[in-house]
């Protein structure tokens, strides 16, 4: 089980990928995209807007989590040892250059550099928030997977969060291009998606074999398999409505919004099983020894 004070790290990290993953795909929608027209220049801008909130409350989440607000400042002294200082560094960078960028575009000067050093700064974050847990002496955490899994959400759920931003943005109007540049984001959310799975059996394996704490891990998952099958079945029908719903609105037939909302649904719920087995497999190797 996850305990209580996880929760708050449990969110951060979800809702920080989410909001990293769609500024990704925004960024690679309006490059591919050129010249647009009023319409999806406003939609494309809506989801670049909802990135920022959405970063400030995974911060929000993340400083409660250390327990001592006031005492925040105190966590960025390390930052050449520290994994956890380069990992607030990293997201607060990535939050004052989205609000560059933003407030640039809002004003009609869109700067690509400063969207391309945000997405730079996002991965990093990323990276980092992984490498806390890669780097510590819990075996399930301590591999591969990790980085797999945070980087598998943040473009699962980044591509899901663009196409349903964007479809509310087009309120139902028919906008091909940007449809069918959603659709080919939609193939890259679909492989962040499977990604993870398929590397669970070597996951498993690894830890099999692996000393107490790691056989633990193993048997907290075996026993979980009802819900690792639920969230697969979750992300995987959310990945594949997106795509069939992006597949009919780029044959000019109408965008059904209702169907991108729902397969957003899907993925964060896929998503937040599998970040929540993630946590509770964190077995220390003190455990039994």
């Amino acid at each position: 089980m996850i305990f209580a004070e996880e929760w708050p790290l449990m969110t951060f990290t979800l809702l920080s990928q989410l909001a990293i993953g769609m500024f990704i795909i925004l960024m690679l929608v309006k490059i591919s995209l050129g010249n647009r027209d009023a319409q999806v220049s406003k939609a494309i801008h809506t989801g670049f807007t909802v990135v920022g909130p959405l970063t400030i409350l995974a911060l929000i989440f993340s400083v409660f989590h250390l327990g001592d607000p006031l005492g925040a400042p105190r966590s960025l002294f390390n930052l050449g040892s520290s994994w956890l200082s380069r990992e607030i560094i990293t997201a607060s960078g990535f939050l004052i250059l989205w609000f560059a960028f933003w407030w640039l575009s809002r004003n009609g000067k869109d700067s690509n550099a400063i969207g391309w050093a945000a997405v730079v700064l996002g991965c990093a974050a990323v990276f980092s928030m992984a490498s806390i847990y890669s780097t510590s002496i819990r075996p399930a955490w301590d591999n591969a997977n990790t980085y797999i899994a945070f980087f598998g959400a943040t473009l699962a759920m980044g591509v899901l969060g663009s196409a349903g931003i964007l479809a509310f943005g087009l309120k139902g109007s028919s906008a091909v291009g940007l449809i069918k540049s959603l659709k080919n984001m939609a193939y890259l959310g679909a492989a962040a998606v499977l990604l993870p799975m398929a590397y669970l059996p070597i996951f498993i394996s690894g830890l099999s074999g692996g000393g107490s704490a790691a056989e633990a891990s193993a048997n907290i998952l075996s026993g979980s398999m009802g819900m690792l099958v639920s969230r697969g079945v979750l992300s995987v029908a959310g990945a594949g409505l997106l795509i069939y719903a992006l597949q009919q609105g780029a044959k000019g037939k109408k965008l059904s919004s209702g169907a991108i909302y729902l397969a957003f649904v899907l993925v964060v719920a896929g998503e937040f099983i599998g970040r929540y087995l993630f946590y509770a497999m964190g077995v220390s190797p003190m455990i039994g020894t």
